[in-house]
């Protein structure tokens, strides 16, 4: 597919959408008087996530399907713009390693309760772990499985000590755990019981313990959320009163909703947008986070990416300054898979920088030239988080991919779709590789994808990616629960991944969003998920 006619396309269908906002949004969103305005955020996604405790949509679908409504056993510290973000406690207090067996962990639970008034205790943690790992539970439910897969892949048991103790045990020793609890989110069980036992349902009146309550969804148009007074968390208690997410995939539209003032923060905006926005009185933040924009490849013998020189190849065949100059600056070259400055980066031997000469003499070697173009299907998205502006992004590397002897064909998907094919697997789609970004914040849901023994169903490693030298070396990391240890075994991992060129890697972004000039309070901290409860929106 040429990208082209396809950009022209959305453009119009921008236009469209640009227009029909202020209809959408004032029918769903009720005037309010300026004390008690609503913060309105329009995100990227196509439709809002499953308000099921288990939210689809890679981390933006967490970002806005998950913290705003629910509460995991630890949570992300996301006050601070200049510090990297670290695991706090969340629905548990505190938590230790058994000093006798390093692969079980007990938790302290906090006093506090779900929206509906229903107490949170340890029946309700149990409650909620067998609606993901016991297929004789009532509340077990196949289709929420997907997306908590890699935050439960890794536990065997848990249960009640008492009221206010509960234990996890894993399969083998995990120093990651906490970071895959980060976003396994808690339900109420009684609410689901008020619902008749039925997810579905309860994702149309949901109730977890999180910063804000449910009010509305409107399908295609919006969720509207209250703040929740009786938050457990005093100093998160939302400083706006009401909060609505609005579900805008094109760059444009959302742009045009934050101008005409239907909307007052925008995720993801286009670089070529900043400079207008800013002369217009709009505010631009950005920040270092741990994001790689990639494509995650497919080693079977079928695809020409099972040849390293193939894959070394593409990855010197790119031209990242230039794409970072089309970013306006908002993304760095990535040098590996780790972000520069990373406690994760170590020694890579091999650097993708741009080399065209050197790139069309590994293809000429592997047997390919001007006679003989490698060919390859990518399956790409128009939008989505973490995603950035992929079209033209990957117009960019289309076009340097074929000046070396790589022609790129692109099957357009929407972000949701693509992330149910990654948990598919490349057998599923056939395609040579996935244009789907990767987290650097945590090892549980970035790299520890590559692990050969989690191909999907399993876990998200799309490519069947099988490297023993990085099986050994993340097993490693998983075994070190000192941090500074475990940073500079996850160095190694880096460096494995790195060398043997396992992705095509892009850039790092760093996140931009605008605002608008009433907003007072955002912190963007140094991490995918971000906290909304700190905003005022001033007259």
């Amino acid at each position: 597919m040429q990208i082209a006619p396809l950009k022209a396309a959305l453009r119009s269908l921008g236009v469209v959408l640009a227009l029909s906002i202020t209809a959408s949004v004032a029918a769903f969103v009720q005037p309010a008087a300026a004390a008690n305005a609503p913060l309105r955020i329009a995100m990227s996604l196509i439709e809002i996530p499953n308000l099921w405790a288990a939210p689809d949509g890679g981390f933006e679908g967490v970002r806005f399907g998950g913290y705003p409504l629910f509460d995991a056993l630890v949570m992300w510290d996301l006050t601070s713009a200049e510090q990297p973000s670290r695991i706090v406690p969340g629905l548990a207090t505190s938590w230790a390693v058994d000093p006798s067996n390093p692969k079980r962990w007990v938790f302290k639970l906090r006093d506090a309760k779900f929206h509906d008034g229903s107490p949170w205790n340890a029946d309700a943690f149990v409650w909620n772990l067998d609606s993901f790992k016991n297929p004789g539970a009532r509340q077990y439910y196949s289709a929420r499985i997907g997306a908590a897969a890699t935050r439960i892949g890794s536990i065997v048991s848990y249960g009640r000590i008492d009221d206010n103790t509960v234990f996890i045990e894993t399969k083998e020793p995990n120093s990651f755990l906490l970071s895959e609890l980060s976003s396994l989110f808690f339900a109420s069980p009684a609410r689901f019981e008020q619902v008749g036992s039925d997810w579905a349902k309860f994702a149309q009146n949901p109730s977890g313990t999180g910063p804000y309550t449910f009010v509305g969804l409107q399908k295609g148009v919006g969720l509207s959320l209250e703040a929740n007074a009786k938050y457990w968390d005093s100093k998160r208690i939302p400083r706006t009163k009401s909060l609505v997410i609005l579900p805008i995939p094109d760059a444009s539209a959302r742009v045009a909703a934050l101008r005409s003032g239907q909307v007052d923060l925008v995720d993801t905006v286009p670089p070529d947008a900043n400079p207008s926005l800013k002369s217009a009185g709009f505010v631009i933040t950005s920040n270092t986070y741990p994001h790689t924009w990639l494509w995650r490849l497919n080693f079977a013998k079928t695809s020409p990416f099972s040849d390293i020189r193939i894959r070394k190849a593409a990855n010197l065949a790119i031209n990242r300054d230039s794409i970072v100059e089309f970013l306006s600056g908002t993304a760095v070259p990535a040098a590996a898979f780790a972000p520069p400055g990373s406690a994760w980066f170590g020694s890579p031997k091999f650097v993708p920088k741009y080399d065209p000469a050197a790139a069309k003499a590994l293809l000429a070697e592997a047997g390919y030239g001007p006679g003989n173009p490698v060919k390859i299907r990518v399956i790409i998205s128009a939008s989505g988080g973490g995603q950035m502006v992929p079209l033209s992004m990957n117009e960019i590397i289309q076009d340097d991919l074929r000046k070396v002897g790589i022609d790129v064909t692109y099957e357009v998907r929407d972000f949701t779709t693509m992330i149910n094919m990654l948990r598919q697997g490349a057998t599923e789609s056939g395609a040579d590789a996935i244009n789907i970004a990767m987290t650097m914040q945590e090892p549980s849901s970035g790299i520890v994808a590559y692990t050969s023994t989690l191909t999907p169903p399993t876990g998200v490693n799309w490519g069947a990616y099988n490297n023993s030298a990085f099986d050994a070396a993340i097993k490693a990391a998983k075994g070190e629960f000192d941090i500074a240890k475990q940073e500079r075994a996850l160095s190694r991992v880096n460096e494995i991944l790195t060398d043997d060129a396992a992705a095509l890697l892009v850039v790092h972004d760093s996140g931009p969003r605008a605002l608008s000039p009433k907003v007072r309070g955002f912190v963007q901290s140094r991490n995918w998920y971000q906290d909304y409860t700190s905003i005022e929106i001033s007259e």
